[in-house]
């Protein structure tokens, strides 16, 4: 009974659950001159991945890593204006694509 009344409590308290909006400040610069300050010899990231968020202002997204220092940083670009959304260390890359 008791497992009952928690998981019934869990449930109904995830179907309750709303998104929220979090706002936090990021870093903006020229495209160009973030993608030679990622790509130069400081940090030594390269592009790992590439996505375009189709009719969007800034439609742009990429990941960079250095796979010797295991960096890694997210940016939103367009042609004019690159902003670092995220950066970190310890990169690990999960899935290599099918072994044939």
């Amino acid at each position: 009974m008791k497992y009952f009344l928690f998981l019934t409590l869990l449930i109904s308290s995830l179907a309750a659950a709303q998104s929220i909006v979090i706002q936090k400040p990021v870093t903006c610069t020229e495209t160009k001159m973030l993608l030679q300050g990622l790509t130069s010899s400081d940090y030594k990231e390269a592009p790992l991945w590439l996505g375009i968020e189709p009719g969007a202002e800034v439609p742009k997204y990429s990941v960079f890593v250095n796979p010797q220092t295991k960096t890694w940083t997210i940016i939103q670009f367009n042609d004019k204006i690159a902003c670092v959304l995220g950066t970190g260390t310890e990169s690990t890359q999960i899935f290599n694509g099918p072994k044939i």
